[in-house]
């Protein structure tokens, strides 16, 4: 009983410790961020310029979005919306490496300068923001969630522009809806695939039976496309459905049904893909009322400042995240630069690995205005024809590769890794008092590394695996 009070109890700090992830950093830069106008962050002076004049001046370009000193590239962001914690460590991720890239001599001789506008995860919003900056950027480094980057595909098209997505959904590798989107790591769709993979296996490994599954999600792009890919891996694995709640997570007043539910059904494991302050308060709901599997979901659906709430010791041993791509301090080949980079960045910022997708994003940008650049040609259009030179964009490890091909089967990434939240280790390094200086990684222990399921690896990809309708 005492376990169950404790959880409860937790539910009310989970708000608390997880909206707390707006950074102290580059707050002087990116507190006046409004929607008009869009804030242009000076990342660096334009003494790093290294080239001759002659070898400047090259360069096509259109003298507006790239002229003979600067490169300017937009950011759509939500920095006051629901996803505004994880996105302000995407952006400050972005700041710090671009502005690392421009120390060292810029590209093609210029220095980046981002332009950052704030869309409040409003899809209107979003499309005037876009709309907006459109014509003063080459491209786009950040464009947070689907519906809204959806919004804005086919005037990417036709604008000659390209956009790197705050979003993991499988629709990016289908020609018709990311045409001129660059993903970067799997999809949530796949990722469920994998992880139930997994999980049906290591149950079957010690119970010596297929598991039972339950599944609840938010409704729309991301928690329909889970739903998609963990229904089809209960199909192909023959693991029984106990409770159906895709889409079934529209808000708080939908969680105390959901977790009856879940209690009720009793499956030996609830895939969950949400918000972490709602994931907090279905699995203390559902503990309550007696559930007794365990749980795991879409990476977003997981925060490690869970585990500084009275949840975190039953979360370190009931709960699988699932990932898209390697958390900070992974041994990959990529991350000493990236514990370097944001240590001297950031060395009193709490580990997040939202700076790891920041990373991702400047780095799938950096090489695509490197090869536009090689190639003599800094105009968007130049910038999205070396995009499609690139047959696959590498990222040292810490995400798989992806390609852009044009053929959706052949190019979407499919492996993805599995952790357990480590409270020890948590603890350890100081909870959430935790620092880059003070040499804190996520406090996350290997399960499994980037894996590719069977059923993933034959999965026949020619399109998304949720279209709303």
């Amino acid at each position: 009983m005492r376990r169950v009070t404790l959880i409860l109890a937790a539910i009310g700090l989970v708000a608390a410790s997880c909206t707390s992830d707006a950074p102290e950093v580059l707050s002087r830069e990116l507190a006046t961020v409004t929607s008009t106008p869009p804030t242009v962050t000076t990342l660096s002076s334009p003494e790093t310029t290294v080239m001759a004049p002659e070898e400047v001046a090259a360069i096509d370009t259109d003298g507006v979005t790239v002229t003979d000193d600067t490169i300017y590239v937009g950011l759509l962001t939500d920095l006051t919306g629901p996803f505004s914690g994880n996105v302000l460590d995407i952006v400050d991720a972005q700041i710090a490496f671009w502005r690392k890239l421009n120390d060292e001599g810029g590209i093609a001789g210029r220095r980046v300068e981002l332009l950052i506008a704030d869309t409040t995860y409003a899809v209107d919003t979003h499309r005037e923001e876009y709309e907006r900056l459109r014509d003063r950027v080459v491209m786009f480094s950040h464009s947070t969630g689907a519906p809204h980057t959806l919004g804005i595909a086919a005037d990417l098209v036709a604008d000659d522009r390209l956009v790197v997505p705050a979003t993991w959904y499988s629709g990016w590798s289908d020609t018709a809806a990311g045409a001129n989107v660059l993903e970067t790591g799997s999809n949530y769709c796949l990722e469920a695939m994998n992880a139930l993979t997994f999980l049906s296996e290591d149950f079957a490994a010690t119970d010596g039976a297929a598991p039972t599954i339950a599944i609840a999600t938010n409704p729309g792009h991301y928690g329909q496309d889970s739903a998609a890919g963990a229904k089809h891996a209960a199909e192909q694995l023959g693991l029984t459905i106990a409770y159906d709640g895709e889409a079934a997570i529209t808000g708080a007043d939908s969680v105390p049904g959901i977790a009856a539910a879940i209690a009720q059904a009793n499956a030996d494991w609830t895939w969950i893909t949400t918000d972490p302050i709602t994931l907090a308060q279905v699995v203390g709901g559902a503990v309550q009322l007696g559930y007794e599997g365990k749980w795991s979901g879409a990476m977003p659906s997981f925060s490690p400042r869970l585990l500084d709430t009275a949840l975190g010791p039953y979360l370190s041993a009931n709960y699988i995240l699932s990932a898209l791509f390697s958390p900070l301090g992974a041994d990959v080949e990529g991350m000493d630069e990236i514990m370097a980079v944001l240590t001297e960045a950031y060395p009193d910022r709490f580990p997040s690995d939202g700076v790891v997708a920041g990373y991702l994003e400047y780095s799938a940008a950096r090489q695509v205005l490197e090869e536009a650049a090689a190639a003599g040609d800094l105009t968007p259009a130049g910038v999205v024809a070396a995009a499609g030179r690139l047959d696959e964009l590498s990222f040292g490890g810490v995400g798989p590769v992806n390609r852009y091909s044009g053929d959706p089967n052949a190019d979407v990434s499919r492996a993805t890794a599995l952790y357990r939240p480590d409270k020890a280790l948590f603890d350890a390094q100081g909870g959430l008092a935790a620092t880059f200086g003070g040499g804190a990684v996520s406090a996350f222990t290997l399960i499994q590394d980037f894996a590719v399921a069977p059923l993933a690896a034959d999965y026949d990809f020619q399109g998304p695996c949720y279209q709303p309708g």
